[in-house]
C-alpha cells in the first residue's frame, strides 16, 4: 500500500464516525483508489455510505460540516450509478462521497450475481463498478454489512463471465485500421484504437472474472489478470508510442492472442465467425 493510501485511510477514519453517528447510517467504507493500495499524489478520498433509508439534502450537508467538510458541492442523484453524490475539503484535500441505501446495494449485488448484468453507462458498467468498489472496500464501519455483500460477491458467476465476453466479442474487420495507418490518419486511427482497447479490456475483465471496475489504472487492472496476452500493459503501451502502422500490427497481434484465450478457456463460444469478420480485409482497388 502507497503512502499516499496510508493517509487517505487514516483521514477517513477520522471523518467516518461523525457519519456513523447518525441513526439512518448503517455502514461506511473506502473506496477507489486509496482502498486498492495505489493511490497517489493527484488522488482525492472516495467515501460511501450505506443508509437505510434515502438521506435528504440537508442531512448530507449537516454531516459534511460536523466532519470538518468545507467548500461543499452537492451533486444531483446519479440515476446510473443509484447514489447521491457530493463532495467537500477537509485538510485541504477533496472528499468525495457516495451514499447508497441499503436496499440498493442489495438489488445491485442481485443484478450482478443472479441476473448478470452487463449492462453500462456510456463508458462505466456502473453496478459491476459498485460490485468492485465493495469486493475492494476498507471498512470504516458496518463490517458485517459489507462483508455479507462481499461474500455474496465471490465467487465471480461463470454466467456473468460468458456473458461478458460475449458482449465484447464484437470486434470489426481489422483492414480499416490498417488501412487508416497506412494512410496517416492519426487522429480517427487512434481514436479507434482506444475503443478496441476498451473492448479488449472489457473481454478480458469477464475471462478473468474481474468486476470490471472502469478504465482508470490500466496497469493495475491488467496486472490483475492471470489470462492475457504476455506482456500487456507493455505492448498496448507501443500500440501507441510506435510508428502508426508498427502500433496497429501489434494491436491486431493483442487482439488474435485473446481470441486464442477465449477459445482455450470458454470452448462453448465458437470463435470462427468473429475471427473471419475480424481478417475480413479492407477491399481495394488497384489502377488496371
Amino acid at each position: 500500500m502507497t503512502e499516499h493510501s496510508s493517509w487517505r485511510i487514516a483521514l477517513a477514519r477520522k471523518i467516518a464516525p461523525v457519519y456513523a453517528a447518525h441513526p439512518e447510517v448503517e455502514a461506511a467504507f473506502v473506496l477507489g483508489s486509496a482502498a486498492r493500495g495505489f493511490a497517489d499524489q493527484y488522488s482525492d478520498i472516495e467515501i460511501a455510505f450505506i443508509w437505510a433509508q434515502p438521506p435528504s439534502a440537508e442531512a448530507l450537508q449537516s454531516l459534511a460540516q460536523k466532519a470538518g467538510g468545507k467548500q461543499y458541492e452537492p451533486g444531483p442523484y446519479e440515476e446510473a450509478r443509484q447514489a447521491w453524490a457530493e463532495q467537500f475539503y477537509v485538510e485541504a484535500i477533496k472528499i468525495e462521497t457516495a451514499h447508497w441505501t441499503h436496499q440498493t446495494i442489495d438489488s445491485i449485488v442481485a443484478d450482478v450475481v443472479e441476473r448478470y448484468d452487463v449492462s453500462q453507462n456510456w463508458l462505466i458498467f456502473e453496478k459491476q463498478a459498485t460490485a468492485s468498489a465493495l469486493q475492494h472496500a476498507v471498512v470504516l464501519y458496518g463490517e458485517a454489512i459489507i462483508t455479507h455483500w462481499q461474500h455474496r460477491l465471490t465467487p465471480y458467476p461463470e454466467e456473468l463471465a460468458l456473458a461478458m465476453v460475449q458482449k465484447h466479442l464484437r470486434f470489426n474487420p481489422f483492414g480499416g485500421q490498417e488501412m487508416l495507418a497506412t494512410r496517416g490518419e492519426i487522429p480517427l486511427l487512434y481514436e479507434n484504437h482506444c475503443s478496441i482497447i476498451r473492448r479488449l479490456l472489457s473481454l478480458l475483465c469477464g475471462l478473468n472474472r474481474i468486476y470490471h471496475s472502469g478504465f482508470k489504472w490500466t496497469r493495475y487492472l491488467v496486472d490483475s489478470m492471470t489470462l492475457k496476452p504476455q506482456q500487456l500493459f507493455g505492448r498496448l503501451e507501443h500500440v501507441f508510442q510506435a510508428d502508426c502502422v508498427s502500433g496497429t500490427q501489434e494491436l491486431r497481434q493483442l487482439i488474435e492472442e485473446t481470441f486464442d484465450l477465449v477459445e482455450a478457456h470458454l470452448p462453448q463460444i465458437d470463435l470462427q465467425p468473429q475471427r473471419e469478420i475480424f481478417r475480413r480485409p479492407y477491399q481495394q482497388w488497384d489502377v488496371p
